[in-house]
């Protein structure tokens, strides 16, 4: 494969990566690093619940469970990129809108159709492997320790001009794995299928490499399997 990237392509299939874990894990950068690398597209999950909890408290009061049907089905991704929705509020608003199945059910189409669009991609969030797409032909469990999450938070946070003290930033990923592995609908686990990636203590350049050769050692599997 070239330096530069490829482009993967399945015959008569889509191609799904799914990438899973929790919050400043680094599923994101992981799953940058494979829609780069490989030339395919990529759906930060997350965002669509942080869109919904801003589109929500920009037109109501509170975002309540009534008030965010009101915007779900009107999302597009053009309301994935504003910055604001990197701030700490949004994203406990979305935590709790996400254990919502009406919620769910709603941005289950959003997330469902956005491979077609193309030959495939690279989805991040939190069920992607377990319920967007347990039919992924490659998945990611992306992890790191609670201590070096937090610190990572907490410097997104500040040049966000948000300054939060580093206890505070640890106690609110803590209480968010507990909603998101507790909730009753679409918890966050880890698959016996999915292979593990810790970035606690890795360099970006070695990540990067690692994150390459799993995935080429997966496709090349798939392309064997294919051809049997």
């Amino acid at each position: 494969m070239k330096e530069e990237g490829i482009n993967i392509i399945i015959p008569k299939k889509k191609l799904i990566i799914a990438v899973d874990g929790p919050s400043a894990s680094g599923k994101g950068t992981v799953a940058k690093i494979i829609a780069e690398y490989f030339q395919i597209n990529y759906l930060d999950t997350g965002l669509l619940y942080r869109a919904l909890a801003f589109k929500t408290l920009k037109n109501c009061k509170t975002a309540s469970l009534k008030n965010a049907l009101r915007f779900v089905n009107g999302l597009t991704e053009d309301d994935l990129s504003d910055p604001q929705l990197r701030q700490q509020k949004f994203g406990e608003i979305a935590s709790k809108l996400a254990k919502e199945k009406q919620i769910r059910d709603e941005l289950l189409v959003f997330q469902r159709n956005f491979p077609m669009q193309s030959n495939g991609a690279v989805l991040d969030g939190r069920d992607i492997g377990s319920v967007v797409f347990p039919e992924a032909q490659i998945k990611l469990f992306v992890t790191a320790d609670l201590s070096i999450r937090a610190l990572r938070r907490q410097k997104d946070m500040e040049k966000m001009g948000q300054n939060i003290s580093l206890g505070e930033v640890r106690a609110s990923l803590k209480a968010r794995d507990l909603r998101d592995m507790n909730r009753a609908i679409a918890p966050l686990v880890c698959l016996k299928d999915a292979t593990v990636v810790d970035t606690s203590n890795i360099p970006f350049g070695s990540l990067k490499k690692e994150i390459i050769e799993i995935v080429e050692k997966k496709y090349k599997s798939l392309s064997l399997g294919s051809s049997e």
